[in-house]
């Protein structure tokens, strides 16, 4: 009796030969954070792109008409797209505005001048972008506590902040503020301003860095007194922005 060759491989071949192309998937966008303040790196990645194709990605208001920016890569042979631009304010917020959320778009340019369908032919992210702020009163009295404000420290989410008093480029006094939260980086606490620190002017900052001012540089002129008075109070103006 002669023996018979499986023809499973044969037909499974065949079967391979005759199926058409994959589609192309539905590609894919994403950002490492939820929310950004300016000059922090923005790293973006995505796939399921046209390998070595041209990718355009836009950010707008959620309604896309509205163009804030444009950034034009080259996907690589995988179909991957990355990259970490730092973008400044006026690129993402009008004016007027303080916090918004951003709609990012990828464009797959060859999918779409070849008329692909459409949902092959861009990927969608969404993020905040936030101004980066900090307030605090210009008059301290020693001893007692004082409202300090952070805003949009995106920068620096989850770490530990400070608010420093500084004299001829050394610093006086450093108070723990507390732990800056949320995804935009908020804290809104009152502070004990040091018994010791005399009274006169200093510079006040607010630091992640116990030591000193860090590389934002945003400081306050503000005056130590030993004891309040109804005119003194006045006379602050209440909460001032660090500039």
């Amino acid at each position: 009796m002669t023996s018979r060759r499986p023809l499973i491989p044969a037909v499974l071949a065949a079967t391979l030969a005759l199926a058409p192309a994959a589609a192309a998937q539905a590609p894919t966008l994403q950002f490492d954070r939820a929310c950004y303040a300016e000059h922090q790196p923005m790293v973006f990645s995505g796939a399921g792109f046209t390998p070595g194709g041209t990718v355009d990605l836009l950010v707008s208001a959620l309604d896309p008409s509205a163009v804030f920016g444009q950034i034009e890569t080259t996907a690589d042979a995988t179909g991957a797209v990355s990259g970490s631009p730092a973008a400044v304010e006026k690129q993402f917020l009008a004016e007027s505005e303080v916090r918004e959320q951003r709609l990012a778009s990828a464009n797959d340019r060859t999918r779409i001048e070849q008329g692909a369908d459409p949902a092959t032919q861009a990927a969608f992210a969404t993020f905040t972008f936030t101004r980066w702020m900090a307030f605090s009163p210009r008059r301290l009295v020693a001893g007692r506590k004082a409202p300090v404000e952070i805003f949009g420290w995106a920068f620096a989410a989850g770490q530990t902040a400070y608010y420093l008093l500084r004299k001829g480029g050394r610093t006086v006094a450093s108070v723990k503020v507390g732990t800056i939260t949320g995804d935009c980086g908020d804290l809104d606490k009152r502070v004990r301003v040091p018994r010791k620190v005399r009274p006169g002017a200093y510079k006040a900052y607010l630091s992640t860095d116990p030591r000193g001012p860090g590389t934002r540089g945003a400081w306050l002129r503000v005056k130590v007194t030993r004891k309040a008075s109804a005119s003194a109070a006045a006379r602050s103006g209440g909460m001032r922005r660090f500039g």
